[in-house]
């Protein structure tokens, strides 16, 4: 048997199965292993990867002061009929917890992301009813959310709004399937489509090869862990340059909020400073994040509807494994959305509440471009160039 004895005296039988450490039982019982004590046979103490012994009693004894009992019961299960059951945890003004839970169907979930999107861009200003917006669609579940979203809303409530649906090609053939349902989702939703061909890129960044082989060749050096910045930064690039020529100032992903969560994570543990979510100014341009309060699952769930078919899952490419610490960001993020759903809506208001007391300066690479948001202590390391292009330059992938 295995038992939590609470601050309070209480004791508590914990749901265990056989193999199981000390940690697993504990983390399936919600119960934070740094948080507890365990004995065996009430005398020793044993570590969290102890394997439990059915033939012996095991006592975790919480050492921390808050209401462990009380805070269990937020997350006890509920059967539901219905196939998704959207969570927040409410804050009272008297200090008091407790989850809220709506459960939905399949078009439920869609009618909530689009009811979420469409606040969140009334809300934040993200658009106006006669501009335009440049819409980074590489043909997956996200951006092709984004774009079936973004055209119900200028349909609906925004007639004046162009939307230009761009995919680079950074690495696949531009008649890929990925690419040619792109094509076909953007033609469908009555949206201005073009494909960005490497030498985009090649352009831009001065590049004596192109990406793709600069990406690959990359994995095999001690930059490996760079690749994806590489990547996405080039990519961005690319949409900021098509965003000129249709005379557009206004770029729209779709970064999700395990995506942004993740990223103010490592803004917060690495201590640069990082614009707002869900709107971004970066120097002459303006980002903006529609699907920022829009979670993962409800996202699938948005485009089954929509498609009438689940989303395909594509292999990632090679350096979307690394870096290590990104793929963890990410890990986290999800966790902290399952432990306290809604934590996005706090988390996101107060840092546009904080960056707006800062006004960002902006730096402008004089390779590709590109306007670096200044950083505290980077007066003495700027050297001209933004760190991609930094990068490229080291490896000998720019020609001047």
């Amino acid at each position: 048997m295995f038992s939590l004895l609470d601050r309070r005296g209480g004791l508590h039988t914990l749901v265990q199965r056989p193999g199981d450490t000390v940690a697993a039982t504990l983390l399936r019982n919600a119960i934070p292993p740094n948080s507890v004590l365990t004995f065996c046979d009430e005398s020793s103490i044993v570590a969290d990867d102890h394997v439990l012994d059915p033939n012996r009693s095991y006592l975790a004894k919480l050492i921390e002061g808050y209401d462990i009992a009380g805070i269990r019961k937020l997350f006890e299960s509920r059967d539901s009929s219905r196939p998704y059951v959207h969570r927040r945890l409410a804050l009272a003004a008297n200090g008091s917890l407790s989850m809220e839970r709506t459960a939905l169907d399949v078009p439920g979930v869609a009618d909530r992301v689009a009811t979420v999107v469409r606040e969140t861009i009334d809300q934040f200003s993200l658009l106006r009813p006669t501009s335009s917006v440049v819409l980074g669609l590489s043909g997956g579940v996200d951006s092709g959310s984004l774009l079936m979203l973004l055209a119900a809303y200028r349909d609906a409530a925004c007639p004046g709004l162009e939307i230009h649906a761009a995919t680079f090609q950074d690495f696949d053939s531009k008649w890929s399937e990925t690419f040619d349902f792109a094509r076909g989702l953007a033609e469908r939703h009555e949206v201005s489509h073009k494909v960005l061909e490497p030498g985009y890129a090649e352009d831009v960044f001065n590049l004596n090869r192109p990406i793709a082989q600069i990406l690959m060749h990359l994995m095999e050096t001690d930059d490996a862990h760079a690749a994806m910045y590489v990547d996405h930064h080039t990519t961005r690039r690319v949409l900021e340059v098509h965003a000129d020529e249709v005379n557009s100032s206004t770029v729209a992903l779709g970064l999700h909020t395990t995506d942004l969560l993740a990223g103010l994570l490592n803004s917060y543990t690495v201590g640069f400073d990082m614009s707002g979510i869900p709107a971004r100014p970066v120097g002459p341009y303006d980002y903006v994040f529609p699907l920022a309060f829009v979670p993962k699952r409800e996202l699938h769930l948005y485009y089954l509807h929509k498609t009438g078919h689940a989303p395909k899952q594509t292999e990632p490419n090679q350096w979307e494994f690394n870096p290590s610490d990104r793929n963890y960001l990410y890990y986290l993020a999800d966790q902290l959305q399952w432990h306290w759903p809604g934590i996005e809506t706090w988390m996101f208001t107060a840092h546009a509440r904080r960056v707006a007391q800062q006004p960002p300066r902006f730096l402008k690479c004089e390779n590709c471009g590109a306007s670096v948001r200044d950083q505290p202590d980077s007066q003495d390391l700027w050297r001209g160039t933004c760190d991609v292009c930094e990068v490229l330059d080291k490896h000998g992938w720019v020609s001047r």
